[in-house]
């Protein structure tokens, strides 16, 4: 059997999602804070008098949640930069000869 080509859907490239970003590190964020979401909440529920302070870690969840997720969805710069240094370098060498 031969491997299929590389634009083909069994390719890794096509399991990426937004410009070619793998979910997993979205993934991660968002099931560490449920996880300690639901053990806030299970905590909440057993002692009631701890409410003001349970509402205070939802929203640094939800602040998390919001900065982690924002992070991935950003635009990657990464290239630019490179493409920024590449000139640099060429005008540098230009200029030495």
């Amino acid at each position: 059997m031969t491997s299929p080509p590389p634009d083909s859907p069994g390719n890794e490239t096509s399991r990426r999602l937004f410009y070619g970003r793998k979910i997993g590190p979205l993934f991660g964020p968002w099931i560490a804070c449920l996880l300690i979401g639901g053990a806030v909440f299970f905590f909440e529920n057993r002692l009631p008098v701890f409410h003001d302070v349970v509402q205070i870690i939802y929203f640094i969840l939800l602040v998390v949640l919001t900065i982690s997720t924002g992070r991935w969805f950003r635009s990657r710069r990464g290239h630019r930069r490179h493409a920024d240094r590449r000139k640099t370098e060429r005008r540098a060498s230009s200029d030495e000869h």
